[in-house]
């Protein structure tokens, strides 16, 4: 039997191979290709330089074919576009097949030592690693990290003050997802119900199955950056991966499902922009979606406020990081000694938001102070009543939601003045 395993495997690695050479070339002419041996350190490159084809995708067709859409696949162009396509280690390599993104050690390594054109661009050896020995042996099959930091995987160059994708992500919840869950006593890495939004493992299986299974590891990885973004691309915009075709959003987690007066909601961030979230007493009107959540004022929704994006620049000696929007923070702080906070996105609906903040804020605040200390106020005995468990989820709610209100101010005060209206009757 593992004997017509084996046969099989090869018979179909063959079929396969013959595909992939009708398909991108990968054939001795003049089109392009090139046979040569592996480079230093087992590196194979490009099989076919002028269709910017790998060896990998030789074998691995789809693969191939959706990274080529990628900025991956492109890489050396946009330093040739600005004439840094020189071996120069500060740009090319990242730019180029080297020793980042994956396990190497040698920094000598690819296209930085030998700037032959096979090895540029981002190709699938920067994060898996050399191809020789896989090739040789495809069972040996090199899987790239799925964690990441400033010396490990798409950390390795997605850094710095031009592109600090890796230092924000760091400072962000995401960083830390997989253990979340701990100050409420709470092991969310190893609880099915939240390991598929907490573990970037058990997300991407969850994605992979169209949501019809997850995977509980016992080296759980926060929510990294191959949990959202697809390294080999699918065409969806900024490779984010797809659930049953469609691209994945912040809604996919951040929403409390199904959670009504009596439960204690999470992340219910979806739910309260698109105004499905609430217990409403008699007599109390849902305003419905902000205009934070609408389509046609905000098309981007989240990423349109959380996602803040700023250009790099310089200007003379002074250096000014560029902003990738991976903190996920709305109007996140640009000086930290002023507390200068970045409201461009803001200015394309509000004029002033600065100041338009700052009055929401001095409305909303004391509703929340009101309503907490009622809940406090009302004794144990009533505790079981509409009024009570209704006006205690509608504060958890907000509570959750943990943008005080702004993610959809005008439900929020309904639901925060009608749940203090309705203690008050008690």
């Amino acid at each position: 039997m593992q004997m017509v395993r084996h046969t099989q495997r090869w018979f179909g690695c063959i079929l396969i191979g013959f595909a992939a050479a009708a398909m991108f070339g990968c054939s001795d002419d003049d089109s392009g290709a090139d046979d040569s041996g592996p480079f230093a350190g087992g590196f194979l490159g490009l099989g076919n330089v002028e269709r910017n084809v790998t060896r990998c995708g030789e074998c691995h067709p789809a693969q191939q074919a959706n990274w080529a859409e990628t900025d991956h696949a492109h890489a050396f162009q946009t330093l040739a576009d600005i004439g840094r396509e020189s071996t120069d280690l500060i740009c090319a390599r990242c730019h180029n097949v080297s020793d980042l993104g994956n396990d190497l050690m040698d920094d000598s390594l690819g296209y930085v030592m030998d700037a032959n054109p096979r090895l540029r661009n981002v190709q699938c050896e920067n994060c898996h690693g050399p191809g020789a020995e896989h090739l040789a042996d495809p069972t040996n099959a090199p899987f790239p990290p799925i964690g990441v930091d400033l010396d490990l995987g798409c950390g390795e160059c997605h850094q710095d003050a031009h592109h600090p994708f890796v230092e924000e992500w760091i400072d962000s919840a995401h960083a830390e997802s997989h253990v979340s869950g701990s100050s409420f006593g709470l092991n969310v890495a190893q609880d099915p119900r939240c390991a598929y939004c907490h573990v970037a493992q058990s997300f991407i299986e969850f994605v992979k199955s169209d949501g019809t299974n997850t995977v509980i590891t016992t080296e759980p990885e926060p929510i990294t950056c191959v949990a959202c973004h697809d390294p080999h691309g699918n065409g969806s915009e900024g490779q984010l991966r797809q659930i049953a075709g469609e691209p994945i959003n912040c809604a996919f987690c951040h929403n409390s499902g199904d959670a009504t007066i009596g439960d204690e909601p999470h992340h219910p961030q979806a739910n309260v922009i698109l105004g499905e979230a609430g217990y409403f007493f008699d007599g109390v009107e849902n305003p419905g979606a902000s205009t934070h959540g609408s389509l046609i004022n905000n098309p981007d929704l989240c990423a349109g406020c959380h996602v803040v994006t700023v250009p790099y620049m310089r200007e003379g000696d002074l250096e000014i990081p560029a902003q990738v929007g991976h903190t996920f923070l709305a109007i996140p702080v640009i000086d930290e000694t002023t507390g200068e906070r970045n409201v461009e996105d803001c200015m394309v609906c509000h004029s002033n938001p600065t100041l338009l903040l700052e009055r929401y804020e001095q409305r909303i605040e004391p509703l929340f102070e009101e309503l907490e200390a009622a809940l406090e106020a009302v004794p144990e005995s009533q505790r079981q009543t509409e009024a009570y468990l209704g006006a205690l989820f509608n504060f958890e709610l907000l509570e959750a939601d943990s943008s005080r209100g702004i993610h959809n101010p005008p439900l929020s005060t309904v639901l925060l003045e009608s749940s203090i209206a309705a203690l008050e009757d008690l």
